[in-house]
């Protein structure tokens, strides 16, 4: 039988790190080798050194996700697509991306997300939100930003703020009938 550790000669390197970042506690979240590994494997294919990968990579909700900071890291690395914040305050984020074309950056649009937005997506009252309204401002702009105009640059990842503010709703549907009269009726039924 071939040595375990011949058997993964090619992620070699990451086992052992892996290892290292389960076992240091440094990383609350990670409470295994497989979840590091999971985290500096997906990284690496991100363009991410080990470390940034255990400490920007999270699973939210059985989905892996990026902290903004991460999203943002990787579109100010990347050589196709730059960002620009134009406004920063408790009420807006507004942010505009670019694409470099040779020597020349082409605008691709602008995103913005406000305070109003925020309070529709039901977010305002969240302690987070109350704590750092620019931070969570700024990573909802851009990570819209980075999804409308350059989602290749972040692989179409979700950050871990979006995804830890999914809730499972098992969708209504509603059965409406017309009488003679013309008066309908509705019956609410579990969608199938």
């Amino acid at each position: 039988m071939v040595n375990e550790i011949e058997d993964y000669a090619p992620i070699k390197q990451e086992l052992v790190m892996s290892d290292i970042f389960a076992a240091s506690g440094m990383f609350p979240d990670i409470k295994t080798k497989a979840e590091a590994l999971v985290k500096v494997l997906a990284g690496k294919e991100l363009g991410m050194s080990a470390f940034e990968s255990v400490a920007s990579i999270y699973m939210v909700n059985g989905k892996l996700a990026l902290t903004s900071k991460a999203m943002a890291s990787m579109i100010k690395k990347s050589p196709s697509y730059d960002y620009t914040v134009d406004s920063l305050t408790d009420e807006e984020c507004s942010i505009t991306f670019f694409e470099t074309i040779g020597e020349d950056d082409k605008m691709l649009g602008v995103s913005k997300f406000t305070k109003a937005d925020a309070a529709k997506c039901g977010l305002v009252n969240k302690e987070t939100y109350k704590a750092y309204p620019r931070n969570m401002l700024f990573a909802r702009a851009l990570s819209n930003g980075c999804r409308w105009f350059c989602p290749e640059a972040i692989s179409g990842y979700y950050t871990t703020e979006e995804l830890s503010d999914i809730v499972d709703i098992t969708p209504v549907k509603q059965s409406i009938e017309m009488t003679k009269e013309g008066v309908t009726n509705g019956e609410e039924t579990q969608a199938v």
